[in-house]
């Protein structure tokens, strides 16, 4: 651990930092593969490579390189390839001929192939608006992938999008039009198949579907792939499993209509499907994810886990992590592996699928972003970090055992820049419960000195997400420029047990502020804290309880509200997700229930704002649009209020984790400047 003998870290160390993500390891288990992310500052954009290692020792080595980005490695199963995702430019024509130059549009990603010896990446599909979610059959001679179709111009009457009389028109018809990063839904993404001798392709599924997910059954026959096919399939969220035949044929949905799957896999014998999901779209978001399994022919549908108060996903948050976590591992016919966030923690279980009672494999002060292990297999490859260490991949045994770092890209980093080491400390909530709660030190503390320093409270998004045991960048940057930082899981948050989670439906507002105010008490009585320069921000939720706080409690002498809501009367007609996720979590619609969803929008308290207020907002932000920031300025304005409003161009919500690389920098110099000027 670092000390305050070390340098502060700084805002433009975000460029030194590199994300590990997606690992496989090899079908003989002797190899692992890896990608690690970096920006690219020179050219303001990430390069993403893929790295290769021997499991039992030898120097880990870059596969592919170049200014691009080669994402989700996949091992073919006879160990000979690897089919993964790029933007680096074609070398492929239309027509399928290969070009000897690299001159072509890099964009939209393609699947290539590569020898995990070596050798130059051949590029296997030529899809017109990319391919990704490759998965290889078992005889290793093709990959079935997901692939968005223009549609001709018949089926394009029923896109949820479709091009009006003149080019720059857009008639809507359908509730789910657009979504964050992608924008405007205007074509299907359905499965294909293509030989990789040959590279000839051919579509598996078909017509007005938002298909994902696939993967190949051990006999070859068939593939499993997840998407809906029920009526309400264009407006609702449901997400179940399909079958279709490897060559083409009907599909056949194998799961309930309205369940909510997100990832499969085939058991070693084919016998069974393992899911995660719920069965119930409209609750979902509030619920567990739980461990399934079902037979190919949709019969003995089964929750392994319904007695487990645990979600198995990864629900965490970090601003240094990236990948594809969620997936299901087999580690034999009988046990499955999977991720489960429990009190601040992600963890991997193994889960027998008799008794459905998880055994944790990981250490429970930790946070396990993805991991793979192979059917039968004695290794566990797994990307994990801590409250004092990035994102790290190491392997294990198949308990947890001999745990050994692969590849560690931060530790010079780590080594040279000042860390806050967290306190973990638990609060007594009003009504009894506890609150999980975290506080920086500030850079420079004495715990000797008189010396006193500002407060920070961070407030999650979600609001079913959770603060745990991962390093936040923005976090660090505070505490090393003199700020102390509190942090807490409210109720709402997952990781807590069902119950816990669904608390605030309904009650956004009023039940959560109470628990966040409670952490903020008990930390301000520490010696350092002066409590007359306390300051508040959260994005997403988190910018909603920012700006709902404020004008509830006028202690904190500077807030910053980021890709916030406001206003629930708007957030439902103009969020992407508002008809859905904002119905269920707000438990009314404007023109049923006015006055309550008025009660529980800040909008309604910006009279009793006195905090200087500091709106971050991006303005391709679809998930909380950008004009929920502008009625919050607006408003503050008109009455004579101090705010500023920054507006982030060409970015989405994922601005903080995922944006431009200069503009993730240009959002934290505005906000710990914000700060600075304040405190």
């Amino acid at each position: 651990m670092s000390t305050t003998t070390s340098r502060p870290l700084s805002i433009e160390d975000l460029y030194e930092i590199t994300l590990v993500s997606d690992t496989a390891i090899s079908p003989d288990e002797q190899r692992v593969t890896w990608v690690e992310t970096r920006m690219n500052k020179l050219e303001d954009s990430y390069r993403a490579a893929i790295w290769i290692a021997d499991i039992n020792g030898g120097k880990p080595r870059q596969l592919t390189s170049g200014s691009h980005r080669d994402t989700h490695p996949v091992w073919s199963p006879n160990g000979s390839k690897l089919v993964f995702s790029s933007n680096r430019p074609a070398t492929m024509s239309s027509s399928g001929e290969q070009h000897d130059n690299n001159t072509v549009d890099p964009s939209p990603s393609q699947l290539w192939t590569i020898d995990p010896d070596g050798g130059e990446a051949i590029q296997l599909t030529n899809h017109p608006n990319g391919a990704s979610s490759p998965a290889w059959s078992p005889d290793s001679r093709r990959v079935v992938f997901v692939a968005e179709d223009d549609l001709d111009e018949e089926a394009a009457h029923e896109a949820p999008v479709t091009i009006g009389l003149h080019a720059d028109e857009v008639v809507v018809n359908d509730l789910r039009y657009r979504a964050d990063g992608r924008g405007f839904l205007k074509r299907f993404a359905h499965i294909w198949a293509i030989d990789t001798a040959t590279r000839q392709s051919v579509q598996l599924t078909h017509g007005d579907v938002q298909d994902q997910g696939p993967a190949w059954s051990p006999d070859g026959r068939s593939i499993a792939f997840l998407g809906d096919r029920g009526d309400d399939r264009r407006t609702g969220s449901a997400q179940t499993v399909q079958l279709v035949p490897a060559n083409g044929g009907d599909v056949r949905t194998i799961g309930p209509d309205d369940a909510v799957f997100n990832s499969l896999k085939w058991s070693p014998n084919g016998k069974k499907i393992a899911l995660l999901g719920h069965e119930d779209a409209e609750s979902g978001r509030t619920r567990n994810i739980a461990v399934w399994t079902v037979n190919p022919d949709g019969s003995k549908l089964k929750n392994h886990t319904s007695k487990v108060d645990i979600t198995f996903a990864d629900v965490g948050m970090s601003d240094m992590a990236t990948g594809n976590g969620g997936a299901i591992c087999w580690a034999d016919a009988d046990n499955v592996m999977v991720q489960g966030s429990d009190r601040g923690a992600t963890r991997l279980f193994q889960v027998p699928l008799k008794s459905g009672k998880p055994v944790p494999i990981t250490n429970k002060r930790e946070r396990v972003i993805q991991a793979d292990m192979r059917p039968g297999g004695k290794t566990i490859a797994h990307v994990v970090g801590s409250t004092d260490t990035p994102f790290e991949l190491r392997t294990s045994t198949a308990r947890g055992k001999r745990v050994k770092t692969i590849r560690n890209p931060n530790a010079a980093l780590v080594d040279s820049v000042y860390l806050a080491a967290p306190q973990e400390i638990e609060v007594s909530a009003p009504d009894g419960g506890a609150i999980q709660t975290w506080v920086l030190p500030p850079y420079g503390l004495d715990p000797k000195s008189d010396v006193t320093y500002p407060l920070i409270l961070q407030v999650h998004g979600g609001p079913h997400a959770m603060y745990g045991y991962a390093l936040f960048h923005e976090m660090q940057v505070m505490a090393s420029r003199g700020f102390g930082v509190v942090f807490c899981n409210p109720r709402g948050s997952s990781g807590y047990g069902e119950a816990s989670t669904g608390a605030t439906r309904g009650t956004w507002g009023v039940s959560d502020m109470p628990d966040v105010m409670a952490a903020v008490d008990a930390v301000s009585k520490l010696p350092w804290v002066d409590v007359d320069r306390l300051g508040i921000t959260g994005g997403s939720y988190g910018g909603y309880l920012t700006n709902w706080i404020i004008g509830h409690d006028t202690r904190f002498k500077a807030a910053v509200t980021q890709r916030c809501v406001s206003n629930f009367h708007s957030f439902v007609g103009t969020s992407d997700i508002g008809y859905d996720f904002g119905v269920y979590e707000f438990d009314g619609t404007p023109w049923s229930d006015a006055k309550k969803l008025l009660k529980h929008s800040p909008i309604s308290y910006v009279e009793t704002i006195e905090t200087p207020l500091l709106i971050l907002h991006a303005e391709r932000d679809l998930r909380c649009p950008i004009e929920q920031a502008e009625q919050m300025f607006t408003a503050l304005k008109l009455l004579g209020k101090e705010v500023t409003f920054v507006r982030m161009p060409d970015e989405s919500h994922d601005l903080s984790r995922s944006g431009t690389p200069s503009r993730r920098v240009a959002r934290l110099q505005h906000l710990i400047g914000w700060f600075d000027n304040h405190l």
